[in-house]
This record gives structure tokens, C-alpha cells and sequence, in this order.
């Protein structure tokens, strides 16, 4: 196959994507709505309650979704999760489905490179996290910012395919980043849908408190990376 052939079947596939990923999201607006509604929250319980493996499979379709187009936000779905599966299921779902949602994101960004990622992602995003492609602490980076919880997890899942970094590796280093704030969602969660009010307040203020925090501090951290980055073009020279 030649580069024009390449070019033709990477431009049908990036159309293909964004079409598919259109029509998924339109088909499941439906579903958002119904997060935010205690009525809404309640028929999707009864989804689980009458039809587990249905119920497991609608979950997992909407994390992976959170994921490919960040419908959604991701807490939500991780307190959803919650609440249907209580802590131990819960946690597994929401790992599960973020691995799937990840590895869609990231083959297909592997596959058809730039274009797809300035489709997708806003160009604040982009140029915020463009040093990632320069950097030679790249598994670091994508560790500490995923870890942190107010950082462009949505840009960053998008950018560091771009990078040199091992599929293996990202996938490791990010869910487990993705861990302890995905984890805590999900307790606050279960809490709730066990009537344990006060571990969910609990929960909140710790929450609010990293949250908090995280917003103070999360452009010194870029810069941080960003710095080493100039530093190794510096000495390139």
C-alpha cells in the first residue's frame, strides 16, 4: 500500500470514528438526563434489579463511552456505579470499563495519528499537554496527571498516544492514577445507596478538599514537565 492509498484509508477511518462516535452519543443523550434525576437514578436500579447481566452491560457501555467522548462526567458514572454494584462490583465495572474506553482511544489515535486527536480535543487541551510528545519523563507525566484529580484527563487520554509510550504502560499508569479518586466515587456512591449519610459527607469534604488543592497547584505541576522538556531541546542544541 502506498502513502496516498494510507492517507485515502486513514481519512475513510477518521470519518468512519466521528460518525460512529456521533450517533453514540446521540442514541444515549437519552440516558444522561436520567443521571441527574433522582427518578432517573431509581429507573436505572431497577434496570440492574431486573436484569443483572443487561444492567452490567448498559454500565459498561456508558464508561466506556465517559471515556471515547466524555458525554459525561466521569464521577458521575463512578458514583452510579456506586449505588447499582456497591463498592467491590462497582470498582470493577469502572476499571474494566475504563480500559476498554482507553484502549478504543488509544489504537485509534496509534491509527490514524493528528487529525483525529484535533478533531476531538479542543486546542487549549492540545497545547497544554503538547510538551508530553517531548518530554523524556513522559510515563511520569501521564502518571501525576492523571492522579491529580482536576487535570484534562479527557485531553490527556486523547494526547499521550501520540507519545512514544508503550500501550502496556499507559494503560497501568493510568488506571491505577485513575484509582484512588475513581475508587473514593465509588465508596460515596455505595454510601449513599446504603443510607450511610455520613461517610458520604465524609467523603465530600475530602474530596472538595483535594479538589481544591489540585486547582491551586495543577499549572505549577505542567510547568514542571514543561520546563524539563525545554530543558532537553536546551541541550539538543
Amino acid at each position: 500500500m502506498n502513502d496516498k492509498q494510507k492517507r485515502t484509508v486513514r481519512i475513510a477511518a477518521l470519518i468512519i470514528f466521528i460518525a460512529v462516535t456521533v450517533a453514540l452519543t446521540v442514541v444515549c443523550l437519552p440516558i444522561v438526563p436520567m443521571l441527574a434525576s433522582d427518578e432517573g437514578r431509581a429507573r436505572l436500579e431497577a434496570l440492574v434489579d431486573s436484569n443483572l447481566i443487561l444492567g452490567v452491560a448498559v454500565f459498561l457501555f456508558l464508561q466506556v463511552l465517559q471515556i471515547v467522548v466524555a458525554l459525561i462526567p466521569g464521577a458521575v458514572v463512578q458514583i452510579l456505579s456506586g449505588v447499582l454494584f456497591g463498592g467491590f462490583w462497582g470498582s470493577v465495572l469502572c476499571i474494566l470499563g475504563t480500559f476498554a474506553g482507553e484502549a478504543v482511544v488509544f489504537y485509534i489515535v496509534r491509527l490514524l495519528g493528528m487529525p483525529l486527536v484535533e478533531a476531538l480535543v479542543d486546542s487549549k487541551g492540545i497545547k497544554k499537554l503538547g510538551f508530553l510528545q517531548d518530554t523524556k519523563k513522559v510515563e511520569l507525566a501521564v502518571f501525576i496527571l492523571y492522579l491529580i484529580p482536576v487535570m484534562p484527563k479527557d485531553a490527556l487520554t486523547y494526547i499521550a498516544p501520540l507519545t512514544k509510550i508503550k500501550p502496556s504502560t499507559f494503560f497501568v499508569l493510568s488506571i491505577s492514577a485513575r484509582a484512588p479518586s475513581m475508587i473514593m466515587s465509588i465508596v460515596f456512591g455505595s454510601s449513599l445507596g446504603n443510607g450511610n449519610i455520613v461517610l458520604a459527607i465524609v467523603l465530600s469534604a475530602i474530596v472538595a478538599v483535594i479538589g481544591i488543592v489540585s486547582i491551586l497547584y495543577k499549572d505549577r505541576i505542567i510547568n514542571i514537565f514543561r520546563t524539563a522538556k525545554s530543558e532537553i531541546k536546551t541541550r539538543a542544541k
